[in-house]
């Protein structure tokens, strides 16, 4: 079942992921089909999915999906059957992603900074700071490539951004890291569900239209 199509509490459709995914190296891609497939293994979602599927989910090419996937089996990551081979994580050394994560349309890109700003946040507050060289490095992308993952969460509404500067002892000015608010992932989701309504109104508008253009330009 699609968990936007339910209202629930968001706490208690969260799947955990070790702090130390981080260190293993993984391209955002395979990150993505690797977080997906944990999401399935929390939520016992029987049976191997399909590559279709993961590519589907996580905006790639089943060429891409099929290149990732060997990789996590050759790793030992993942069963041919791509269950995740190791434990879920215990204690505090873990971070958590949101099931919606997976059907917001966002890619592997965007999903792979996200998920880096949940291992980073500070849950009292909902916030963190590093800089988009940090993530960059973190996550194996450009910090060109993270700036536009990071206004693709925002326009989402997954985040906020908010620019701070700091004075340094003499002074002067300096610009300082973003300042990121996780937001409630429900905001995210019923703003993903408004697009697609407006979406699919604007559809029937143009049928509707291009219908009655038919009917007039056809002859008597």
């Amino acid at each position: 079942m699609n968990p936007l199509a339910i209202r629930r509490h968001p706490s208690m459709y969260r799947f955990p992921l070790p702090n130390e995914i981080r260190q293993w190296n993984l391209k955002p891609a395979a990150f993505a089909i690797l977080a997906y497939l944990r999401y399935r293994s929390c939520r016992k979602i029987h049976g191997a999915p399909a590559v279709q599927e993961l590519a589907m989910r996580i905006k790639m090419s089943i060429q891409m999906a099929e290149r990732q996937v060997n990789v996590l089996v050759d790793r030992g990551l993942v069963t041919s059957s791509l269950f995740p081979t190791w434990p879920l994580p215990k204690s505090g050394n873990y971070f958590t992603l949101p099931d919606e994560l997976f059907y917001l349309n966002l890619g592997h890109g965007p999903i792979t900074v996200y998920a880096y700003l949940l291992c980073c946040e500070d849950h009292r507050m909902h916030q963190c700071h590093p800089s988009y060289k940090t993530i960059a490095y973190a996550t194996g992308l450009s910090i060109n490539t993270v700036m536009k993952h990071i206004a693709i969460l925002a326009d989402k509404r997954l985040i906020t951004m908010e620019h701070t500067s700091y004075m340094d002892n003499k002074g002067m000015k300096w610009a300082g890291n973003n300042c990121y608010t996780i937001l409630p992932i429900r905001q995210a989701a019923d703003a993903f569900y408004q697009q697609e309504i407006n979406r699919l109104k604007e559809n029937v508008e143009r049928q509707r239209i291009a219908k009655l253009l038919q009917e007039l330009n056809s002859p008597t």
